[in-house]
């Protein structure tokens, strides 16, 4: 027996979410099948360390859906119906060097100029040009961000009608420490603005990375960051939900379901079935077919979807998929439960920043990127994140929780299978080297810990092929109008014409992004619907 829905909808993480939720209220009969035994995919959190201790488990920053009229206008009623409240810290990054001097990221101009005086009094007058050139790039490189891309080569010729497309063009295709050379004489400088760049999970060498260096223009402002239409001047720092980012899934949940939408969980697909080059239904492991009327959306990897087509997948389609590469590393993810709140050798100030980064000098900073397609590890690079300074759901008062995101090769020294053996003396040396960068804290601190390797991350979610958080990587050929398919990403879908992909494998890509409403804006659009009137609904 099976049951009939006019989408179904592959995959309950935010973009699947999402997705079910703007068709459902388009009106259409929506289902979304969820692999794992909760939902949020990339985006979960959870007492996994210790009881009354809140831990996300793996995106955390929502500085990108912030900048979306799904929280500038809370077109879902994400916040005023459903109760999802977020909470900012001051800065969005700093960088902690070994001789724990530090460089914070000021939302306030001069603060930050100031900042980067103790490095480079040159670099602190270059820094206000830097920022202005950087805006100016912005406004070229939100193209598609919020809808659908245009087709790549009319993006290019558009671009290059403008000095600032045609300087956009340059730096498309340029890497960000190209960029910062050019402007930076300091290492610290260069070192703190590269390390952002290398969120998009690619040595900060390869081209196309300089693209992320425009959101340095965002530090300073305050517009960019609204919820619900009001802007937040008082902290234009980094947004996260309260309570953890399953608060924003659970407002996802419950619009989905206030919506009309049927929501499934364990419910992992096998197979799907084309006929007449139509997606038609799929089933999933335990035997249950569900009839797609209207067509399929897929928000898990791509890789997966034409595994389970097999020998109903176009040929030409097929060797494209399996041509699209993965990032160039991926993360060794802990979480601590502590006794008291980390104090930092390099002063109080760079608990005001989201991201508190360790950052190695250039040379042996770039030298451990060259290395990680190697298989080798460092744990000199963690990422700290410390949201229950801000949120006091997240632990008891007094006492914090704390995440140390650390950069690592899936092919640990050329098999990821040594994660297996070697976890927990690899786990020892990232803690130990945030134990050196504070003042406080020691092995009796911990009330718990969790943590997942980038093999366990692969298990985790099935959709992080490789352990990549991303799906697919960010290189600039699977970017834009090319993500998944060369010349097709602004259709969102490929030679099957009602099997759309609306996750991170499309543009604008991974993170919280919330890309799927770029998509859906298409998808709608093929069937007649106007996005426009959709959200207007309440």
């Amino acid at each position: 027996m099976s049951e009939h829905y006019d989408f179904v909808v592959l995959g309950g993480g935010h973009n699947g979410l999402l997705t079910t939720a703007y068709l459902a209220k388009a009106g259409f009969r929506v289902c979304c099948l969820e692999a794992n035994d909760e939902f949020g995919g990339g985006t979960r959190s959870g007492e996994v360390c210790a009881p009354g201790y809140i831990s996300d488990l793996g995106g955390m920053i929502h500085s990108m859906i912030a900048r979306t009229p799904i929280v500038r206008e809370d077109e879902l009623g994400l916040i005023e119906k459903y109760g999802l409240e977020y909470v900012s810290t001051k800065s969005l990054f700093c960088s902690i060097f070994p001789d724990n001097t530090a460089l914070v990221m000021d939302p306030d101009m001069d603060k930050a100029c100031e900042n980067i005086a103790q490095f480079s009094e040159k670099d602190a007058e270059t820094y206000r040009k830097f920022n202005k050139y950087m805006s100016e790039m912005m406004s070229v490189a939100h193209v598609g961000a919020q809808a659908p891309p245009p087709p790549y080569g009319t993006m290019m010729n558009v671009m290059y009608q403008s000095p600032e497309g045609r300087e956009f063009q340059r730096v498309l295709n340029s890497s960000a420490q190209q960029i910062v050379e050019e402007w930076f004489e300091s290492e610290e400088v260069r070192v703190t603005f590269t390390r952002w760049c290398t969120e998009m999970m690619i040595d900060p060498r390869e081209i196309g990375t300089a693209s992320l260096l425009y959101f340095t223009s965002n530090i300073h402002n305050p517009d960019l960051y609204c919820i619900n239409g009001k802007v937040n001047h008082e902290y234009p720092g980094a947004p996260f939900p309260k309570g953890g980012s399953k608060s924003f899934i659970d407002a996802l949940c419950c619009c989905c379901k206030d919506e009309g939408a049927d929501l499934f969980l364990n419910a992992e697909a096998s197979a799907l079935y084309v006929e007449n080059g139509e997606a038609k239904r799929v089933r999933i492991l335990d035997g249950r077919i569900f009839e797609a009327d209207q067509g399929v959306v897929s928000c898990i990897n791509i890789k997966q979807v034409y595994a389970m087509l097999g020998d109903a997948a176009p040929e030409d389609e097929a060797r494209a998929v399996a041509r699209l590469k993965h990032a160039d590393f991926g993360a060794l993810n802990q979480s601590f439960a502590l006794k008291k709140i980390p104090e930092f050798k390099a002063g109080p100030e760079v608990l005001e920043a989201f991201c508190i980064e360790a950052a190695p000098y250039e040379k042996e900073y770039l030298q451990t990127f060259s290395n990680y397609p190697l298989g080798e590890f460092s744990p000199r690079l963690p990422l700290i994140t410390i949201p229950s300074l801000l949120d006091e759901t997240r632990c008891p008062e007094g006492h914090s929780v704390v995440n140390i995101y650390q950069y690592a090769p899936y092919r640990l020294w050329g098999d990821p299978q040594n994660w297996v053996t070697h976890k927990e003396e690899l786990e020892r040396q990232v803690w130990d080297f945030f134990k050196g960068m504070t003042t406080n804290i020691t092995d009796d601190d911990v009330v718990g810990h969790w943590s997942l390797t980038p093999l366990e991350y692969e298990q985790w979610d099935h959709a992080m092929v490789c352990g990549d958080i991303g799906q697919i990587g960010l290189q600039p050929s699977q970017m834009y109008d090319m993500r998944p398919f060369a010349g097709k990403g602004h259709e969102y879908h490929g030679a099957i014409d009602n099997l759309y992909f609306l996750g991170c494998c499309s543009h604008p890509g991974a993170g919280i992004a919330a890309s799927a409403r770029a998509g859906v804006q298409k998808l709608l659009e093929d069937y007649g619907v106007d996005f426009r009137e959709v959200v207007k609904k309440k």
